[in-house]
């Protein structure tokens, strides 16, 4: 499953995603009300228009059965749009209720978790995990324990993968049991010393919240985060309140072949396997933008999520690289803060209008499609929420994945 989630403005993504924009401004005094509405109902129009063009080729060009949208800005949803099909054997339209399994997005959510303990004084970032999870035992050879933050910024040194529990295990084993196969596996690096990416560290990270809250993963976060943002569509595990509105999904592989996507429940589900809508994920993004308050209540301070939101293992005067849980970036001069995939050819995604691409029409479409969105951006009056100035989020959800093997 494609996965992206950035914070900058006007920012767009193709594939599954989320994506937040803000920018730190000055305080000014709001426009008058009528002419702004008027503006902001010009630029919206403006802004759907050109994604709606958008969305409707990439669909056609890299043949995805199903594509889910939502715009929000701030606390507002702008637009939500579904389109194709999504169950493949009665062609069942696709709709802002089509639930999709969106991969790595998962991963935010299982932070998220940890953070509100590590917020009550209940876990300490910076202790050997083993303190938590005394039951896994991957060998490491360099004698430097693993910590909660080494785990949630991709510094363990674990395998990507855990030896059991995959997408490619159809008899998915529990959550303990997938992480008990970590002993057969030797860290690759020492702990805290390089960037690679684990789908095993953040299973891990979950069953620290199995543990100490001594209930089972995927419940411990639907009350614990998922139900205080209002996500009613959403869940770790395929429950019966989704109901049969569970997308269909495909799997790309670089053969190029293309196969039914797993639909057993994985071992791993920290790491991939929460289920959820486009506008469920627009929640997500309002409470992000609201700085940590969910609609029936606050997931975690601001200053929280600021520290989520600072590169890790950095160098001085460094600004990009992994946040907990968070990945970091810039592009066009905005501070991007998103969810890493590290399949993604990011020239495939509309965020990179102004990149060179394989294919000049490409190119040129990426830009025409920017110029309207970044014009629309300007045209609208900003206004300040806190110290971050909201443009527009979107979340773009797609039942595809990428298969990739290291």
């Amino acid at each position: 499953m494609w996965v992206h989630a950035v914070l900058r403005p006007a920012a767009i993504a193709m594939g599954a995603g989320l994506l937040v924009s803000s920018a730190a401004v000055a305080h000014r005094r709001a426009p008058d009300a009528a002419p702004a509405a008027r503006t902001s109902a010009r630029a919206d129009s403006a802004v759907t228009a050109a994604l709606d063009a958008f969305i409707r080729h990439e669909m056609r060009q890299k043949q995805l059965p199903a594509f889910s949208i939502t715009l929000v800005d701030d606390q507002r949803v702008v637009w939500t749009k579904a389109y194709g099909v999504a169950r493949f054997r009665d062609s069942t339209p696709a709709t802002d209720r089509t639930v999709y399994r969106v991969g790595s997005v998962s991963k935010l959510f299982t932070d998220i978790a940890i953070m509100q303990l590590v917020e009550r004084g209940a876990l300490d970032l910076d202790a050997p995990v083993s303190r938590y999870v005394p039951d896994v035992h991957p060998t490491n050879p360099f004698r430097t324990p693993i910590t909660l933050r080494e785990l949630m910024a991709h510094r363990s040194g674990l395998e990507r993968e855990t030896p059991a529990g995959s997408y490619f295990d159809d008899a998915p084993p529990s959550l303990a049991t997938t992480l008990h196969s970590l002993d057969a596996t030797t860290l690759v690096y020492q702990p805290g010393t390089h960037t690679k990416y684990s789908n095993a560290g953040i299973a891990l990270v979950g069953y620290v919240l199995e543990r100490t809250q001594h209930q089972p993963f995927a419940t411990y976060v639907q009350h614990a985060v998922l139900d205080k943002l209002g996500m009613t569509h959403s869940a770790f595990v395929r429950a019966p309140s989704l109901g049969g509105d569970v997308a269909d999904a495909l799997m790309w592989s670089y053969d190029p072949r293309t196969f039914p996507a797993p639909t057993f429940e994985l071992g791993i589900a920290p790491a991939g396997s929460m289920y959820t809508t486009g506008p469920d994920l627009g929640r997500f993004l309002s409470a992000l933008f609201a700085g940590g308050r969910g609609v029936n209540g606050r997931i975690l301070r601001k200053e929280t999520l600021d520290a989520m939101w600072r590169p890790q293992f950095a160098k001085p005067g460094e600004t990009t690289g992994f946040g907990l849980g968070f990945a970091l970036s810039t592009l066009d001069g905005h501070r991007e803060i998103g969810q890493y995939f590290p399949n993604i050819d990011r020239e495939l995604l509309p965020i990179q209008w102004p990149q060179v691409t394989r294919h000049d029409d490409q190119r040129a479409r990426r830009q025409s499609v920017g110029a309207e969105v970044e014009q629309a951006r300007l045209d609208r009056p900003r206004r300040s929420v806190g110290v971050y100035d909201i443009d527009v989020a979107i979340i773009g959800i797609a039942p595809v994945a990428a298969c990739e093997f290291d």
